[in-house]
């Protein structure tokens, strides 16, 4: 029966040490990309898609932010993106394809677009309302090359 047992924790336990190693890869990742955006003062001039920035007032103090990447001119692939801002925030940043599967957008094809969405507290009017946004696009062409785009608010 002893043999029973462990010969059935040591994948549980072995499953269980591989997906804390998975998460904190990723979370080292994520961390990297906010440094590396951190120091980003430019946007990248050539990219294969639109990129857009839309800001609603929610409630009280609430503004949600919504980066939409769309109408890609060319198939990408593997897509990972972060956002982030310059307002104090106790949320985390959005991304796509850090901690979740990687998309892809294709010409004509649905998906059409990602949307990365965001909140920031903040107790002014949205006309008062000044804040920069950064995003890292990075992705694959077709022919498997790896691109990484920048975006800045100004």
């Amino acid at each position: 029966m002893k043999k029973r047992l462990i010969i059935l924790l040591i994948p549980i336990i072995l499953l269980c040490g591989c997906k804390d190693e998975k998460i904190t890869k990723e979370k080292e990742l994520y961390d990297n990309y906010i440094k590396e955006l951190k120091e980003v003062n430019d946007s990248s001039t050539d990219y294969p898609f639109k990129i857009e920035i839309k800001y609603d007032k929610l409630v009280d103090d609430i503004y949600r932010y919504q980066v939409i990447i769309d109408e890609t001119e060319e198939d990408i692939y593997d897509i990972e993106a972060i956002a982030i801002h310059n307002k104090k925030t106790k949320d985390i940043y959005p991304s796509i394809g850090i901690f979740d599967k990687k998309e892809k957008l294709e010409v004509g094809k649905k998906p059409a677009g990602i949307i990365l969405v965001g909140y920031i507290d903040y107790d002014k009017k949205i006309e008062d309302f000044n804040c920069k946004i950064k995003v890292l696009i990075k992705y694959k062409n077709k022919n498997n090359n790896k691109k990484s785009v920048y975006y800045v608010t100004k």
